[in-house]
């Protein structure tokens, strides 16, 4: 058994406070850093998954910031982007430039292998009102700051390179992992005035596509801030809450030869977990079955 350990939402180097559906707390995150890595400490994952809004300032210093704090875990990262990190035509080229040593190529779009799990990273586009995709944010003085007007999809482009690095790794079983999720937050999840960023515009494609390649076996992301698992055929769909915001965890993925385990983890010190509940809004942390789960890998 080896374990990898999934992290998302992390918002760094930023200074603004403010509420999604429980208090979202990015000034708390330099001493959430701290007990991180203690904890992860007692783990020793061989990696960390990191799947998007890293940084929550854009900035070029605001980008190498979060990146010293990711270093400050001691732990090996697989970074990736998502709509925080990546609004402006120069946020890439500052997260290439910052996390040069955690890619394995200069890109956001990438592949690796790990032991018996193969990983494709991937970075979907912003979708434009004239629905056409971009790489950065469109700007609208009307709907720019309406995360409900906004959307991401994975350009054609980047479906042709998952394909063909599919091609190449169809006997290794294999987790895709981006920011957006393919699936909508399942129904249990959903309560009178929640909050939803939303999920991956073309998701219906891309599980579609993946029909065709039965090594991939699971979809790793964030950017909603809550748990949950969701199921779609033999793919299942794990996401993983926010770090600066209830319920502050984590998950601890233990890899067998035929499957994976996975347990979600609270930090040591729960007082960041308690200073973002509003009280009532505790169903973020999902159910048991969005907390423990199983992943079959034959």
């Amino acid at each position: 058994m080896w374990r990898f350990v999934h992290l998302s939402d992390l918002h760094l180097a930023s200074q603004r406070d403010g509420q999604w559906n429980n208090r979202f707390l990015c000034t708390m995150m330099p001493d959430v850093m701290s007990c991180l890595r203690r904890d992860l400490a007692g783990l020793e994952p061989d990696f960390l998954l990191v799947t998007g809004d890293i940084c929550s300032t854009q900035t070029r210093d605001a980008m190498f910031a979060a990146r010293d704090l990711m270093d400050s875990l001691e732990v090996p990262y697989y970074p990736m982007g998502g709509n925080h990190d990546f609004p402006l035509k120069e946020s890439r080229a500052w997260f290439i430039e910052a996390f040069q040593e955690h890619l394995p190529i200069d890109d956001t779009v990438y592949s690796f292998t790990h032991k018996n799990l193969h990983f494709c990273v991937l970075d979907p586009w912003w979708k434009w009102f004239d629905g056409s995709l971009c790489p950065f944010r469109e700007k609208s003085p009307e709907e720019a700051d309406l995360m409900k007007h906004e959307s991401w999809a994975l350009p054609p482009h980047q479906i042709a390179w998952l394909d063909d690095d599919l091609q190449k790794h169809r006997d290794v079983p294999t987790i895709i992992a981006m920011h957006y999720p393919a699936l909508p937050i399942p129904q249990h999840m959903r309560r009178p005035g929640f909050m939803d960023a939303g999920q991956l515009d073309n998701g219906d494609m891309l599980l579609e596509f993946l029909r065709d390649h039965g090594q991939v076996k699971a979809i790793f992301s964030g950017h909603v801030h809550m748990h949950f698992r969701a199921v779609h055929g033999r793919l299942t769909q794990v996401v993983t809450g926010a770090m600066p915001e209830y319920p502050t965890e984590f998950r601890d993925i233990q890899v067998f030869d035929d499957h994976l385990e996975i347990n979600t983890l609270s930090l040591s010190d729960g007082s960041f977990a308690a200073q973002s509940l509003i009280p009532g809004k505790d169903w973020t942390c999902g159910r048991e079955d969005d907390r423990v789960l199983s992943i079959d890998l034959a």
